[in-house]
């Protein structure tokens, strides 16, 4: 709101000064000019011209004259062509590049769709068959058709999704296992507890958001292969979770059958707790967790998608606060939880978001709006691999007779290879299969097993990326005038520090006896209540400060004489007299 108000003073701004040429010259520096609007355009960045007064509006323009003083000779000296300063403005320019190499929509709707999810955690299961990325299509086909046999089964109810979990899952949690202690370890059944946005990998969060509760996902393909996932509890998420408990040791529990001597210790304490005897007290005497049995059965506060069982977590968070649970099993006895307090997520809602984009950015996700920019650049720069059919053959046709990727002069050699016509085009780039086979002697030496083509696939969509990407970086200054400006801004800050820190600042430090001539000089402006100067130890910082500030007059004087100062007053006084 503020924004479009500020553009509309500045639109009627520029109108009623539309009898002048705001491309018109308003000052010169040497030979370097400056228009009235990039003038008006830099005030109105840090100031409202429509408030200013003709001083102040004055005082910056001579602020702005020394500023384009000091860069010029920055720029005539050369002071930002050092490797040092190079890398720094490299390094900006990398980084501001980044909000301009995604689609913005895309971004914009991934955080979105983050803060919605934030605000909710999702119990599911999962079965997995597993199957690499770059399995072969017919690997990969036997992969989807098994899970789509499970999922018949589980649909049919000749298996409950634990059951067919335990039976055909790949992920080997779902089922029990010996430890190396010799002891049973309890598989969990697929069950993968509560959790919420970015504790899962993205394709597999999607389809537990997507999924209604109680419903069963077509298969899901990750990294690690196929998965189907059934959602059995969806709830507004939780921070923290504070409890007490009694734990009763029972190795019948996870079957949830419970013996003779905890049926009778379970009674005990439910007809005390009916009797209003004290939860704690009760835990000291009695539970059998170590951990807790001395402070009253109290459990440091867990996070719900801590990976804890998702049976534990839903008799926590279906309590009220102070109300005690009946008892339940797990897979090492029986508990009887008392719910302490439920701490609810406080983060304002800016603060979530800046949380979210840091995350996006780390996060498989991102790459979507790095995709959907890929295929946007390729329409805009008429991509087109017309050749790539052709180049790829006869790069397979040499591959299948090896196993191992060989290096890429081995490759460069291959009889015929300069007669393949170019793999692909985009804007005035042409890529060539040597250009790809020069990519891909980083993976020298790797096994293809017969992969040869889906390999190729994947190295070639990821090659291409970089290729226009980089050729994307390269032209951001021409394509966008913002960026342009942004970097020429930061440049130009850069050389300001540099000229400053070279004439003033450093200068001042050189040499004691420069700054103790300044004093002799200036001594009588130090006085103290008595009107003898102070000494310059206890004044030394305001004797610098004044110092320097002499320094930069002297410089601005002599890059006044190096570069002669012209200012447009006609153009000026109609800038003031009509903001």
């Amino acid at each position: 709101m503020k924004k479009t108000f500020l553009s509309i003073c500045l639109t009627t701004f520029l109108l009623s000064i539309c009898a002048q040429n705001l491309n018109e010259v308003l000052f010169s520096v040497g030979d370097d000019s400056v228009t009235a609007i990039e003038f008006i355009n830099t005030f109105n960045k840090n100031n409202s011209l429509e408030k200013a007064t003709e001083n102040e509006i004055r005082d910056y323009l001579n602020l702005y004259i020394n500023f384009k003083l000091k860069v010029k000779d920055g720029f005539d000296t050369q002071i930002d062509t050092t490797p040092t300063f190079q890398r720094e403005l490299a390094s900006y320019k990398s980084q501001s590049a980044q909000n301009y190499l995604v689609d913005k929509d895309v971004s914009e709707h991934l955080i979105q769709e983050a803060l919605e999810r934030s605000k909710q955690m999702v119990r599911a299961s999962h079965i997995l068959v597993m199957c690499p990325l770059d399995a072969s299509p017919k690997d990969s086909l036997a992969a989807y058709q098994k899970i789509i046999d499970i999922r018949k089964k589980i649909l049919s109810k000749e298996f409950t999704f634990p059951e067919a979990a335990v039976q055909f899952s790949e992920d080997q949690s779902a089922k029990d296992d010996i430890g190396a202690n010799g002891k049973i370890q309890y598989g969990n059944k697929g069950d993968l507890g509560y959790f919420s946005v970015f504790d899962l990998i993205y394709p597999f969060e999607t389809v537990a958001y997507n999924t209604p509760v109680g419903g069963y996902s077509m298969p899901v393909r990750t990294q690690f292969g196929f998965h189907l996932v059934w959602v059995q509890d969806k709830q507004p998420v939780v921070s923290k979770i504070n409890i007490s408990q009694i734990l009763f040791l029972d190795s019948m529990a996870h079957t949830g059958n419970m013996s003779l001597a905890v049926k009778e210790k379970l009674t005990l304490i439910e007809e005390a707790l009916k009797k209003g005897e004290d939860f704690g007290t009760l835990a000291e005497q009695y539970t059998e967790d170590p951990a807790s049995k001395e402070n009253g059965g109290k459990i440091e506060p867990f996070s719900p998608t801590s990976r804890r069982p998702g049976d534990f977590i839903k008799q926590c968070i279906s309590l009220e606060k102070d109300q005690i649970s009946k008892p339940f099993p797990s897979v090492v006895g029986w508990h009887i939880i008392k719910l302490n307090e439920l701490e609810m997520p406080e983060i304002k809602d800016d603060e979530k978001r800046y949380t979210i984009v840091s995350r996006i950015q780390r996060d498989s996700r991102s790459s979507k709006s790095v995709e959907s920019l890929i295929e946007k650049l390729k329409k805009e720069y008429k991509y087109s691999d017309k050749g790539k059919n052709a180049a790829f053959s006869f790069l397979l046709k040499n591959l299948n007779e090896v196993n191992i990727l060989p290096p890429a002069t081995d490759l460069l050699a291959m009889t015929g290879i300069e007669k393949l016509k170019p793999v692909a085009s985009f804007a005035n780039q042409t890529i060539k299969i040597q250009d790809f086979i020069q990519y891909l002697n980083r993976f020298q030496g790797i096994e293809l097993n017969k992969k040869a083509n889906t390999f190729l696939d994947i190295q070639y969509d990821n090659f291409l990326k970089d290729k226009m990407l980089k050729y994307e970086f390269e032209n951001l200054e021409n394509k966008y005038p913002d960026y342009k400006e942004l970097i020429s801004e930061y440049h130009q800050g850069m050389i300001l520090f540099e000229m400053n820190n070279e004439k003033v600042w450093s200068e001042s430090l050189k040499d004691s006896a420069n700054l103790e001539a300044f004093y002799e000089k200036e001594k009588f402006n130090y006085l103290d209540d008595e009107g003898n100067p102070k000494p310059l130890a206890e004044i030394r910082s305001l004797v610098l400060t004044d110092f320097q500030n002499e320094l930069e007059r002297e410089w601005l004087t002599q890059l006044k004489e190096k570069y002669p100062v012209w200012i447009n007053e006609d153009l000026f006084k109609s800038i003031v007299k009509n903001k």
